[in-house]
């Protein structure tokens, strides 16, 4: 008769619960039998098949809940489901490993097989790096991957063979973060050096550098498709940046070193002297000269150009002042203005005077209308100031002239009336003696620097607007046309430009020598600064915004909205949400109890995950900034990332290990029942720092402290091939080799597929004689793969040859007079073994039967002492039920078995192959036992059971230690 296998097996089930009830209430608190090693719990219904991983570290099981799920061996944790919407949509009937381990196959009542990914315990690929990956990035493309290191140099490798393509090195310091943008096109790294570097994505070349600030840039994100890009840091400042950054150039018609520049009030115009004692007048904005001439013998110490720019003054070290004409370079009259050194020279809004700063204290004001020819003639000044004690060393005068501000060696800033010298006010006073001093070019700011600050003033009511501190003494310094800038020069070399109202430090520039001159260029944007060994450089700003997010360190930032949005990671243990745009803060997503380390959006946008230093991954909906779930990491996580289609969240954690979890998320829905589920770990020899996935979705690229960047294949939630079926699938087989895929079902069809082309090689009409098909309940390949076996509900088996289809031997059911050694009923399970000579099939008949594969004659059954004859039919039982279950160990000395046994229990059993003894054989309080596999060293049996009973409706698989093993119950030989 035939019948649905397995719809009779469930009835069985049930049947057994009902009839043994008092014995499964009686039993409902009995302790699992000894020798378990781990309860692989997880699966809601009877669970039907198992398979034990080619390398022994994983256990595959599927079940009646429709889902196969990936078990450590070791521990029963979970590693991954396979199933949902894109998996089977009715029982799992059978599932195999492929021989390397890389692909699964199952097969379902639903009438397909389906051909799934597996994760490896190897990488994929190792990229190898010098020293400890800070952090990994995947160009938009997927064809290359930039690694950045500790030691400063980031390797740009091929993803697809691991060929190096570029080494760049420029920062200085440790390489923080690493971002491709410009649709791959450029890679942006930042580093412990406070500096962000481009390069050529392609060819590795340097595309500029852009000095962030004084302290270490944490984190860089490039618009993947745009031309700007997101950095933050040390200091809390979240800095948005244009891309492409402008080249420095030198401005050659300066000269090869300037000792001194100074700009016009137009800022048109700047007036320079040369270490070649030449001065120059230059038009700033295309660097062209205008006309230079020969300067003084003395060393200059001040310069100065009239507000008409048509006379040019400066100032030397024995006191005196010269002044030109601007039109031919003509000296039009020189003062012997100072008993020392001319410090400061500032010229009247009308051009009709000239005010000098001396170091004997004083300032003198001069006519220049009495400038009719050159000579000491009409030397004395028109008014004399005793401003400062130890010298007057800076001055300026306001936009209408009655006023001048002077600052000296004293510290004191004091403001003057010009008409009758007399103090008006002491304006300020400094903490070190005023080196400069410069009205804003509208005249209603004043600003000021004194050794390392830099002050500015409202100059009418002398009200403080910012206090800037600086790391080292301030030696020149520009207020920008709009006033929303200062830059500052440098002893340190550098040039840094400040935000006016903040004094949040925007941008700095680097410079071959001390910086003494700084002057901005009407564009607001570029910046000439110059020292006196050195060529004078012009370069622009790329700054955009600077928003002060947090008081503390930054470590992380992400882009969402297209890059309209970015959010932050921060130490003040806060994730905050930025509109790029305009800088408003739009949302904080609450919960961290420890710094923030980590942050990423998902591809979707609908969710935001952090990490922070207590070891806890949060999730959040970015639409609301409501928390979802909280995950427990086993090490400090340093780095999330989502894959592409936004259902898998990876951390890399300071424990060495990159955890995944499932994060199926729909807004507006309840969360899956799978959200949160934890997947797949990976392993770094180091701490990990970094993750990324590809655009595949299942290769997932980590890095590490172990001086490695690995590529590993990730278990992908979809499968990777659909195989259709006319009936149900109860077998599925792979050849040796791992590229062909045997299947079989209820149709009574054997089909060999071409694994890697998901395409039918040959249909075999295997067990389809009238008047109907008979199901295929089992499949083996022969050792060699060139042939395969069947077994079926028609009691037989039957040995196909691989390659044609054709039939090469068939292995008889039970007639009676001419075949009595036969099966009596249907075949469950069939096993080859090693050397390929002989065959073992089992059944529903509670048989195991021993053949011969040449001959196809049963060489022995399998007796077991222990169990009654099999009824009527006087055949000798090996088990107390049906059998499910085959599996020889690898060396093929022993053969399992396992079935069900009354009572709603499984039986278990091991045989000597060479005479069919019976080694071990016991009932065991597992649940029926429906298959049953054998870890490659021989220790360790997994069992695939139902329900242990009405009251205890949880189905398990088992990791069992294999009877009469030496393995010890905690530990896994090779793990």
């Amino acid at each position: 008769m035939l019948f649905d296998r397995s719809q009779y097996r469930i009835c069985a089930i049930l049947v057994l619960s009902g009839t043994a009830a008092l014995a499964s209430l009686e039993a409902a608190d009995e302790p699992l039998p000894p020798g378990i090693v781990a309860t692989l719990k997880g699966h809601t219904e009877t669970v039907y098949t198992v398979s034990f991983s080619p390398d022994g570290r994983y256990v595959l099981t599927g079940s009646f809940d429709k889902s196969l799920k990936l078990w450590e061996a070791a521990t029963g944790k979970e590693i991954k489901t396979f199933g949902g919407q894109t998996g089977h949509q009715n029982l799992i009937l059978a599932a195999s490993f492929s021989p390397d381990g890389r692909l699964i196959a199952s097969g379902s009542s639903d009438n397909t097989v389906k051909l799934w990914d597996t994760p490896f315990s190897i990488p994929l690929r190792e990229y190898a790096h010098a020293v400890g990956v800070n952090a990994v990035a995947l160009s938009q493309d997927g064809t290359r991957i930039a690694g950045a290191g500790k030691d400063g140099t980031i390797k740009l490798w091929m993803a697809a063979d691991g060929k190096t393509l570029a080494d760049l090195r420029g920062h200085t310091g440790a390489v923080t973060g690493v971002s491709f943008g410009g649709n791959g096109q450029f890679l942006a790294s930042g580093g412990a050096d406070g500096t962000i570097r481009l390069w050529n994505s392609v060819n590795g070349q340097s595309l500029g550098v852009i000095g962030a600030s004084m302290s270490d840039v944490n984190a860089v994100v490039a618009l993947p498709n745009g031309d700007a890009l997101f950095s933050a840091g040390d200091d809390g400042v979240l800095r948005s940046w244009k891309l492409p950054v402008a080249a420095s150039r030198t401005m050659s018609a300066l000269g090869d070193s300037v000792l001194n520049l100074v700009l016009s009030t137009d800022g048109g115009t700047l007036l320079s002297i040369g270490a070649d004692r030449n001065v120059r007048l230059s038009n700033f904005d295309n660097g062209q000269l205008i006309r230079q001439w020969q300067g003084p013998a003395a060393p200059v110490t001040a310069l100065a150009i009239s507000p008409n720019k048509a006379t040019a003054a400066v100032g030397t070290a024995d006191g005196r002042i010269y002044l030109w004409n601007a039109a031919d370079g003509k000296l039009a009259k020189e003062y012997a203005a100072h008993t020392g050194r001319i410090n400061g020279i500032a010229f009247h809004p009308q051009n009709t005077q000239v005010l000098t700063a001396g170091q004997d204290g004083t300032l003198r004001l001069w006519n220049l209308a009495a400038a009719k020819k050159p000579g000491p003639a009409d030397e004395k000044p028109l008014k004399t100031i005793d401003a400062h004690q130890g010298g007057a060393l800076t001055v300026a005068i306001n936009g209408n002239g009655t006023q001048a501000v002077s600052g000296g060696a004293d510290k004191n800033i004091k403001l003057w009336n010009l008409n009758s010298g007399q103090l008006v006010r002491p304006f300020a006073s400094m903490s070190e003696p005023v080196s400069a001093l410069a009205f804003s070019r509208d005249y209603t700011q004043l600003v000021a620097g004194a050794d390392k600050r830099v002050k500015v003033w409202n100059a009418n009511d002398g009200k403080e607007l910012l206090d800037l501190g600086h790391p080292e003494a301030v030696s020149g310094f520009s207020l920008s046309a709009d006033k929303t800038k200062i830059a500052t020069g440098s002893t340190d070399r550098r040039v840094r430009v400040w935000d006016a109202k903040t004094g949040i430090e925007l941008q700095f520039f680097s410079h071959s020598g001390p910086v003494h001159s700084v002057a901005f260029q009407n564009n607001n944007a570029s910046l000439l600064f110059a020292s006196k060994d050195r060529p004078p450089v012009l370069s622009t700003l790329s700054i955009v915004r600077a928003i002060r997010a947090s008081n503390s360190p930054i470590h992380a930032l992400a882009l969402a909205a297209g890059g309209s949005q970015v959010l932050t990671a921060s130490d003040d243990k806060s994730v905050k949400l930025w509109n790029a745009n305009s800088g408003a803060n739009e949302r904080v997503f609450p919960g961290a109890a420890a710094p923030v380390r980590a942050v990423a959006v998902s591809p979707s946008g609908a969710l935001v995950a952090t990490g922070d230093a207590d070891k806890n991954v949060r999730v959040y909906g970015l639409g609301d900034g409501k928390l979802l779930a909280t995950f427990r990491t086993p090490g400090e996580p340093a780095s999330l990332g989502f894959n592409p289609n936004s259902q898998i969240l990876a951390a890399a954690c300071s424990d060495k290990s990159v955890v995944t979890w499932d994060v199926v998320y729909r807004p507006g829905q309840p969360l899956p029942a799978e959200f949160g589920k934890p997947g797949q770990i990976f392993a770094h020899a180091g701490a990990a720092t970094g993750v990324a996935f590809a655009a595949d979705n299942v290769t997932i690229y980590t890095a590490g402290l172990d001086k490695s960047l690995k590529a590993w294949k990730f278990a992908a939630h979809v499968p990777i091939k659909n195989f259709g079926h006319g009936n149900y699938v109860d077998a599925v087989a792979f050849n040796p080799a791992g590229t062909q895929l045997a299947t079989g079902g209820h149709e009574g069809i054997v089909r060999i597929w071409d694994v890697a082309k998901g395409q039918v090689l040959r249909q075999i009409n295997a067990h389809t004689a009238p008047p109907a098909p008979a199901p295929i309940y089992c499949l083996a390949w022969s050792p060699d793969g060139k042939q395969v076996v069947s077994g079926s509900l028609d009691r037989s088996l039957k040995l196909w040859d691989a390659s044609n289809g054709t039939l090469v031997k068939e292995f008889k059911a039970y007639k009676e007079k001419e075949f009595e050694k036969g099966h009596r009923d249907g075949v469950f399970c069939v096993a080859f073994s090693p050397d390929g000579k002989t065959l073992v099939s089992a059944s529903s008949d509670r048989t195991i039967k021993f053949w011969n594969v040449a001959t196809g004659t049963v060489l022995r059954d399998c007796v077991n002492a222990k169990i009654k004859s099999n009824g009527a039919a006087g055949a000798a039982a090996a088990h107390p039920g049906a059998i499910y279950g085959l599996r020889f160990t690898m060396q093929g000395q022993r053969l399992v078995s396992a079935g069900h046994a009354p009572r709603n229990r499984g039986y278990l059993a091991v045989w000597d192959t060479t005479d069919a003894r019976l080694l071990y054989g016991e009932e065991l309080d597992v649940g029926n036992i429906n298959n049953v596999a054998v870890s490659p060293d021989g220790k360790y049996l997994a069992a695939a059971c139902s329900p242990r009973g009405r009251n205890l409706q949880e189905a398990n698989a088992y990791v069992i230690k294999m009877p009469g093993s030496d393995a010890r119950q905690t530990t896994r030989a090779g793990q």
